[in-house]
């Protein structure tokens, strides 16, 4: 009998079946999780540490690698979700909050710098990972604020300085690979043309992309469904494009979102939602960054993390407290918010895939430290969020870690 039309082994993991089985695993990981009263977020993440030694041992690394498109669109959706509601106008109307972000951003900066350079990490490595850590992880603000129903005062600040200090250590980064560059004793031009390039070729490829979403708005059928596709399919295309050109994916979405909320007409684009495919991506998001995270740096290089984190936490607590009550938080509520921009995530890790792509041999034991502390913070952000939310008000306490369905968010006027 001739079987030769049956599949036969060796069997290879396809990207569609690997993307089901970590969104199933998520899944139920987070669904654990809830039932524990802990955020959803853990439970993906904790899922992502279980799957990591039999990735190891399965040999399925490098699949678990290549599949980074995943992440890519994943933060591509948060990033233009979280430049889309850096409110410009809000900004003009209460200082407080660009001079809180600003203040929480530079003193986490400073205090991350100083305690390396007294660990005697090299200045430019110290800044370059001081840079990553003013970042918090806007994926993890976002489910943890859709899944508790958070609103009011304190989850839009929390989600302006997210977006703010992203954009903030996204600039920075870039103009620091100057000094990187010429460290690494590279050639003048170099030096100077290639974080001007990734600068300025960010900021037009969002503006450009912008510019794009609106005039196709402005032709098709004023429907929420057909915005929806319009601008998921302009995301996808702005993540391809970055890559495409070479560029940050977290500087050109940011901007995309940007320039796309903060335009002069506003009424092109309609505030779709875009949580619903957002939530499938951000669970094998979370997932694949649990499975790629090395625990075994967590013991060698746990001292130097902890005081990442520690410094870290202490400079935007400061910043938050010195500014924040100006605009009329209580203490309570600042504290809340300085809670809410505690986690750290893949927006870090992608940034520091960046520079170790640039630059591989570019401080090792330094990677492996802010790696456990990403570790670390993977552990401990959601859990700050939920939180810091709940005492500040916001979330009911009955939905805390759970999802009781996606809401689009209150636009401002």
């Amino acid at each position: 009998m001739n079987l030769s039309f049956l599949p036969s082994p060796p069997f290879e993991l396809s990207y569609p079946l690997l993307f089901g089985a970590l969104l199933v695993a998520g899944m139920l990981g987070g669904e654990l999780a809830r039932v524990a009263r802990l955020p959803r977020i853990l439970g993906y993440v904790l899922v992502g540490f279980l799957i990591g030694p039999l990735v190891q041992a399965a040999h399925l690394r490098p699949l678990i690698e290549e599949a980074r498109i995943f992440v890519d669109l994943a933060l591509g959706l948060v990033l233009f979700d979280l430049g889309r509601r850096l409110d410009v106008r809000w900004m003009r109307r209460d200082w407080t909050l660009p001079v809180t972000g600003l203040a929480e951003s530079l003193l986490s900066f400073f205090a991350v710098f100083g305690v390396l350079v007294a660990l005697d990490f090299r200045p430019v490595q110290a800044g370059l990972a001081a840079a990553l850590a003013m970042t918090a992880s806007p994926a993890v603000l976002l489910l943890v604020v859709h899944d508790t129903r958070a609103e009011g005062q304190v989850t839009e600040r929390a989600l302006n300085l997210v977006a703010l200090n992203g954009l903030l250590a996204s600039i920075l980064t870039t103009i620091m690979l100057g000094s990187a560059h010429y460290e690494a004793r590279m050639e003048m031009e170099t030096a100077v043309l290639h974080p001007l390039y990734l600068f300025l070729g960010s900021l037009a490829l969002g503006g450009t992309m912008a510019l794009l979403a609106r005039f196709i708005a402005r032709t098709v059928e004023k429907d929420r469904e057909v915005h929806f596709s319009l601008i998921a399919g302009l995301v996808v295309a702005a993540v391809g494009l970055a890559s495409l050109l070479k560029l940050p994916v977290i500087l050109a979405l940011l901007a995309f979102g940007l320039f796309a909320r903060n335009d002069q007409r506003g009424y092109d684009l309609l505030n779709v939602n875009l949580a619903p495919v957002g939530r499938l991506l951000y669970i094998v998001l979370f997932v694949i960054t649990g499975a790629s995270l090395p625990l075994g740096l967590l013991a060698e290089s746990l001292g130097v993390a902890l005081a990442i984190v520690g410094a870290r936490a202490v400079g935007k607590a400061a910043g938050v407290f010195a500014v924040a009550p100006l605009g009329g938080l209580r203490v309570q509520q600042s504290g809340g918010l300085a809670l809410a921009l505690m986690p750290m995530s893949s927006l870090p890790l992608l940034m520091l895939h960046d520079i170790v792509r640039v630059f591989p041999q570019f401080g090792q034991a330094l990677t492996a430290a802010f790696l456990s502390a990403v570790v670390l913070m993977e552990i401990a952000g959601p859990l700050a969020v939920q939180y810091g939310l709940r005492i500040a008000g916001e979330s009911l306490p009955q939905l805390d870690a759970t999802f009781v369905g996606i809401r689009p968010f209150k636009a401002r006027a």
